[in-house]
């Protein structure tokens, strides 16, 4: 009886041990890619190299900062597309879970957020951050670069959040006081070189009117006549640049509510 207890404890234990194994075998398995590249933008060699960056940011700081890439939207919004994606697919990351969109039958782009992400990549300031890391590139067809980018501007916000506890804002890094100080010492620093000039140029020195400097007797006026020939005026409109670049985050079109948030445009 003892040695069937015994066998029977072990048993219990090394089914509890695999039980263990296969459901985060599995679990595993079922999370989302980092990299979805449904437009088959990259190379292998890109994907495993853009896979591997995105997953080191994403273990870093458990969140989830996907890349995701479709031939087609099927006529629905990069927007409504991306948030759809974030809330299906991308949703296991403690800290947060973003995904960057790329549709390529419109080539618009699309950055979505959760709450949990948009405490930390914020629509005003965080957003466009990302956009201006990885658009360039994006724009000149370098997919890999721009998805390197943007996995390195997302690291970076990412850790100013850590380091700070509340999102990025450039503004954080101004001080009027210092820009006082510098006016100031820059103000001082001008006035004391150019009396030092002046001081050096002996032979100059103020005169009370102009005359002073013309010659007595140098200068005759004999005639004075201003004859009008025509003049034409054209008028040109001035063309309007076209905005392929991002909208306003301000307007409809950016998604952002108690849920979540993003901002997205063309490329």
């Amino acid at each position: 009886m003892r040695g069937a207890s015994t066998m029977w404890k072990w048993l219990k234990e090394t089914i509890l041990v695999v039980a263990i194994v296969v459901l985060t075998t599995a679990g595993a398995a079922a999370a989302a890619p980092s990299l979805s590249d449904g437009a088959h933008l990259l190379t292998p060699a890109e994907q495993a190299e853009v896979s591997a960056a995105l997953q080191d940011v994403e273990q870093r700081y458990d969140v989830r900062i996907a890349v995701v890439t479709v031939a087609s939207t099927k006529g629905t919004k990069a927007g409504t597309y991306a948030k759809q994606l974030l809330d299906r697919d991308y949703r296991d990351g403690k800290n947060g879970n973003m995904v960057l969109l790329l549709a390529m039958d419109r080539h618009d782009w699309y950055v979505a957020t959760d709450k949990a992400m948009k405490e930390r990549i914020s629509n005003k300031k965080g957003i466009p951050y990302l956009k201006d890391a990885f658009l360039p590139p994006l724009k000149d067809g370098h997919y890999a670069k721009a998805f390197a980018a943007y996995g390195q501007s997302s690291a970076k916000l990412l850790a100013y959040y850590q380091e700070k506890g509340k999102a990025y804002d450039p503004a954080d890094a101004f001080s009027p006081l210092a820009l006082v100080v510098a006016l100031v010492l820059a103000v001082g620093c001008g006035v004391a070189f150019r009396a030092y000039l002046i001081g050096k140029m002996s032979n100059v020195h103020k005169e009370a009117a102009a005359d002073a400097y013309v010659d007595a007797g140098s200068f005759h006026l004999t005639d004075s006549r201003d004859t009008f020939v025509f003049m034409t005026v054209q008028h040109i409109a001035k063309a309007r640049p076209v905005d392929d670049d991002l909208p306003d985050f301000d307007s409809a079109d950016d998604y952002s509510d108690d849920d979540g948030g993003g901002g997205g445009g063309s490329f």
